[in-house]
């Protein structure tokens, strides 16, 4: 059993005791706005992934900070705690933080998820349309309508992609990891994007995984990607801010 299957499992048996109410009446915050109005970055925050642990320098709050400070379109948390090692309240600090976007990224399969994440103030979520399954899918992507939430909806391979052709897809978001293996093939993500591209799935394209250098974001940018969202490159530097700055001189930002 492979580790989405582990989470799967998990999520199934919480979603029994999940509410379901809503308690939020605050309009969550245009991710697509802030995507066309800033540089299109998305900064995450994680403590860990399935194949490696961060020693994060700063604190969510701090991360976060940062990222707006040098105008990122929005900040990701991945509110996982057994293989992310991420927390509800690192995701509460981070959106007591900052006044852009705020995305919760985890593992939605059920409304009642999507609506404790609007609750606790998301301003979108990610869907993995893997995980989920297309009937699935349309579900969450009505309640996400619902709550005026624009989700990223995360693509993996070209069936992925085909998989959501049809349904009201405004974001999508090309991962470069293959979900089983976990390896990056960022040529597999160009063929996504060009093929998404070509045939107009989905309004804005961003890309994830893998990111590390200039030349990768200028190389996905030519070909017409919307933006990117990055984590473990900022995770992993002894000076995030450094590695924001060498982006940005660089004409990313």
């Amino acid at each position: 059993m492979n580790f989405l299957e582990e989470i799967k499992k998990k999520v199934e048996a919480k979603a029994e005791n999940s509410s379901g109410e809503i308690k939020n009446s605050k309009q969550p915050l245009s991710l697509i706005e802030y995507i066309r109005r800033k540089n299109g970055l998305i900064g995450e925050f994680k403590r860990a992934t399935p194949t490696r642990k961060f020693y994060p320098r700063l604190s969510p709050s701090e991360m976060a900070h940062l990222y707006e400070r040098y105008g990122f379109s929005a900040v990701s948390v991945v509110v996982e705690e057994e293989y992310f090692l991420t927390t509800k309240q690192d995701f509460a600090d981070v959106r007591k933080a900052v006044r852009i976007p705020v995305l919760k990224k985890g593992f939605f399969l059920h409304r009642a998820q999507i609506i404790e994440a609007y609750n606790e103030g998301a301003d979108s979520i990610l869907l993995i349309a893997s995980f989920v399954g297309r009937q699935r899918l349309m579900e969450l992507l009505e309640e996400c309508q619902r709550l005026h939430l624009e989700p990223i909806v995360e693509v993996h391979s070209l069936d992925d992609l085909e998989m959501i052709a049809v349904l009201p897809v405004q974001i999508v978001g090309i991962n470069n990891r293959d979900l089983k293996s976990l390896r990056v093939d960022l040529f597999q993500g160009e063929l996504i994007l060009k093929e998404a591209k070509s045939r107009s799935i989905g309004q804005m394209h961003i890309i994830e995984s893998g990111l590390k250098t200039v030349e990768e974001l200028k190389k996905f940018r030519q070909l017409g990607a919307d933006g990117f969202l990055i984590g473990g490159a900022f995770m992993e530097a002894n000076n995030p801010e450094a590695k924001i700055k060498e982006l940005s001189e660089e004409g990313i930002l």
